[in-house]
């Protein structure tokens, strides 16, 4: 009941931006969720929220390494494609911002179109 709206906006962004996704959550202790969205079999998105503490983190993952991200570890930041260890100081994204983000870059990664 804590994460209904979370989901709902996580699988109606998901919809929107990545159809044929495969997606597994995951409720732990009823205070966690996790999200993976399988876009292919090395590529997926994986998002947590804890609503203890706050701590809400999305990330693009291809085998086996965070390509990009936002999370609110101590403050929003950005993980940049470039240099995923990096941390740029942004406000809080909204999914859909984080998900289109996600696909424009596998789309110019990838030579696909959108």
């Amino acid at each position: 009941m804590i994460f209904d709206k979370l989901k709902e906006e996580l699988l109606q962004s998901l919809r929107s931006f990545f159809p044929a996704a495969k997606v597994d959550i995951k409720e732990r202790r009823g205070v966690i969720l996790e999200l993976r969205a399988y876009l292919d079999e090395a590529t997926f998105i994986e998002v947590y929220a804890n609503a203890m503490t706050g701590k809400r983190s999305f990330a693009l993952i291809s085998k086996g390494e965070r390509i990009t991200g936002y999370d609110n570890y101590r403050f929003w930041h950005y993980h940049p494609p470039d240099n995923p260890d990096d941390h740029i100081p942004s406000l809080e994204p909204t999914i859909d911002l984080i998900l289109s983000s996600f696909k424009d870059l596998l789309v110019r990664s990838s030579g696909l179109r959108a």
